[in-house]
């Protein structure tokens, strides 16, 4: 075995300990080959990873969804399999420093067969860790938002055409997933692909913790190239809300900062049979299925507190057509209060925050939103070129989305102040509306039209901009 040339200590993506190097092992695959050597055919078949299921199971994954059956090689196992391989008089299983990536590769020949690997695993949870793990700075970042606020549309359309919305002349972004072959990775592939290909929009996903997306990406300066690891997660609010303080939620404490998703349908717009519309409104109003004046009153009276209704008369009426847990999970306000009560109010301090409204191509034909001056600058479609994003048009947007935000939504003062970096974003996964699909694809959703993303890159690229310039790369 050989001696690690550089020690490297980082944070595991998935369990958050602190892991160097020289204690990764190595996920296989040996395609069922045989050996001569009854040492190798024991340690390379597979069995039980009990951390990898344990882990999952923690996380809210049932046993029965996790495929545990893996051919795991960490320092234990391989010593050992060395000293069978020594007395049998087989060549060694060898673990080689990569010097170019930080990293290690194992291999083990017998004869015309070698198995090899480059797969590295977290020692303590058995997870896969990215490519360039110990080579490049990580950002981490939590996608949050409520109940079919669309993340994960959202996640599809960055992930659409290779990344596409998010390349420029001077940055370019690769998924650096460490195993190829994982299920959710490929998953997540196919969604995107479906999206680009057949306007298809995957179905909502489940409350548990899912694999982050890991992407590398490159920043090309003049006289310097730099490189980032950036993990996107899949923060559901209501996983937030429903198992706050439990191991399941802590990971949110380890993120750098949130992409907080505001669905419309959370936003104070008018309908009421009081107030008369055009049928575009209408129809878009009812397609968002806009709570009447008198609900959003009603929302107006929860508590912050614990999420109970305080309903007097006049509500009462509402409190069998709507229910509370509804009515909580449509308010924008929840999102971020979830995430305050889980990384608590010192640590936001050290977080950005990228508050979004999503679907926001919706907006676009209500009379309200156009009645703020420059909002058509929020349904610009045209792709940047070259840099993170047009700071000149993002600098306006702010103005027009702080207006907004504060008529419509909630007063971003109370909200925002505590972060260490916050901006507003309005985006959209598709550009388009989309329709409802039935049969073996219910639950998912087809768009209706051209799939045009607004923008959806921005929040992400924002976020990576403000890292690089805390650290002195960006001038």
């Amino acid at each position: 075995m050989k001696e690690t040339k550089s020690i490297k200590i980082k944070k595991c993506p998935y369990c958050f300990r602190n892991i160097s190097n020289d204690d990764i092992g190595f996920l296989l695959r040996t395609d069922g080959a045989r050996f001569l050597s009854p040492a190798l055919n024991e340690v390379l078949s597979p069995k039980t990873d009990v951390p990898y299921q344990y882990f999952w199971n923690a996380m809210g994954v049932p046993e029965e969804q996790v495929d545990a059956e893996r051919i795991i090689i960490d320092n234990q196992i391989m010593s050992e399999l060395n000293q069978e391989l020594t007395a049998s008089g087989h060549d060694l299983a060898v673990r080689q420093y990569d010097a170019e990536s930080c990293g290690y590769s194992f291999y083990v020949q017998e004869g015309a067969l070698t198995v090899y690997s480059n797969t590295m695993i977290c020692p303590h949870c058995h997870n896969v860790l990215p490519q360039h793990f110990f080579k490049y700075e990580m950002l981490m970042i939590g996608m949050a938002g409520s109940v079919a606020s669309g993340k994960t549309v959202y996640m599809s359309a960055l992930m659409m055409n290779g990344f596409d919305v998010m390349q420029r002349e001077n940055l370019s972004v690769r998924s650096a997933s460490g195993n190829p072959n994982d299920s959710y990775k490929l998953e997540m592939e196919r969604n995107a692909d479906r999206l680009y290909r057949d306007g298809i929009c995957p179905a909502s996903t489940s409350k548990a913790f899912r694999r982050p997306i890991f992407l590398e990406i490159t920043y090309r300066l003049s006289d310097k190239v730099i490189h980032l690891l950036t993990a996107i997660y899949d923060v559901a609010g209501e996983l937030i809300k429903e198992n706050a303080g439990t191991g399941r939620t802590g990971f949110v404490r380890h993120m750098d900062g949130f992409i907080c998703l505001v669905d419309p349908a959370q936003m104070h717009l008018e309908h009421s049979v009081m107030t008369k519309q055009t049928p575009e409104e209408e129809r878009v109003l009812e397609k968002l299925r806009i709570l009447s004046k008198e609900e959003q009153i009603s929302i107006q009276r929860m508590s912050h507190d614990n999420g109970s209704q305080v309903m007097n008369q006049d509500d009462y009426l509402f409190q069998n057509a709507v229910s509370d847990e509804y009515i909580y999970e449509r308010k924008a306000e929840t999102i971020l209060d979830s995430i305050r009560s889980g990384v608590g109010d010192s640590e936001l301090r050290q977080k950005y925050m990228a508050l979004t409204i999503a679907k926001s191509d919706l907006l676009e034909e209500l009379g309200e939103i156009r009645a703020f001056r420059g909002s058509g600058l929020l349904f610009d479609r045209r792709q940047v070129s070259y840099g993170f994003m047009n700071m000149d048009r993002h600098f306006l947007r702010q103005d027009i989305l702080k207006q907004i935000f504060d008529q419509k939504v909630f007063r971003l003062q109370r909200n925002l102040d505590d972060y260490k970096e916050s901006s507003l974003f309005a985006v959209s996964a598709l550009g388009c509306e989309t329709e409802e699909l039935t049969g073996q694809e219910e639950g998912a959703a087809r768009a209706v039209g051209r799939v045009r993303p607004i923008r959806v890159e921005e929040p992400v690229l924002w976020m990576v901009m403000k890292y690089m310039q805390e650290r002195g790369w960006l001038e």
